[in-house]
């Protein structure tokens, strides 16, 4: 028997701010079936009754190890979800973990070695390292903390840029300065006959060099 109980309710009214402590993003590897014959032998093999319409299907790699038991699976459009547990199949344990992240490139450096990156970068004229190299030195400039997470993406209507897990303390706006040594280039000369050079090795000795023919002839200044 369920007997009602009779009385006041007290609601605990908390500041909107005070629910939340601290937040935190993180990114999660996505597979995609896209063709009907793969999304009807995956939902069949994991008994998920399809709905009318399903266009794509997305596997989130929750636990970050790898596809499998304890991630989840969101069907289009009705982005209905489901939770991988325990009993997937081994077939399609073996089939998912195949799968891997289709990244176009991807940079894992230590920080001595993501400093040369740019250098490299133009060297091999890769522009991709260009680019992850410009970023790691604009990071270098502006932060000396230990932890930070970035991620931007770029669209044709605009971009967005996200920065999270750092310190804003060790965060510090230095104005940009000039490289201290610029390409060498390599400039020649065409004197009129006879050609003059004076070189100054110390201060008051003047040394005056002369070129005849194919030969450089050197002696000191004229006192007058």
């Amino acid at each position: 028997m369920v007997r009602p109980i009779h009385g006041l309710l007290l609601l605990l009214v908390v500041p909107a701010h005070a629910w939340a402590q601290s937040f935190d993003q993180v990114t999660r590897p996505v597979a995609t079936l896209v063709r009907p014959a793969q999304i009807d032998s995956f939902l069949n093999a994991l008994l998920i009754p399809p709905p009318d319409t399903v266009s794509t299907v997305d596997i989130v790699d929750l636990t970050g190890n790898g596809y499998g038991p304890d991630d989840m699976v969101i069907l289009y459009p009705s982005q209905a979800i489901y939770p991988l547990g325990a009993d997937v199949p081994r077939t399609l344990q073996d089939i998912m973990k195949t799968w891997e992240l289709a990244a176009d490139y991807r940079l894992d450096a230590t920080l001595e070695e993501s400093y040369t990156l740019e250098v490299e970068a133009h060297r091999q004229q890769d522009p991709r390292s260009a680019i992850s190299g410009s970023v790691i030195r604009a990071i270098a400039n502006y932060y000396d903390g230990a932890d930070m997470d970035l991620r931007l993406s770029r669209g044709e209507d605009g971009l967005r840029l996200e920065m999270w897990n750092y310190d804003p303390d060790a965060l510090q706006y230095r104005p940009q300065t000039a490289a201290a040594c610029g390409p060498a280039a390599t400039q020649w000369f065409a004197f009129a006959k006879p050609r003059f050079v004076l070189a100054f090795s110390e201060p008051g000795t003047c040394m005056e060099v002369r070129q005849d023919g194919n030969r450089v002839i050197t002696r000191l200044c004229d006192n007058d």
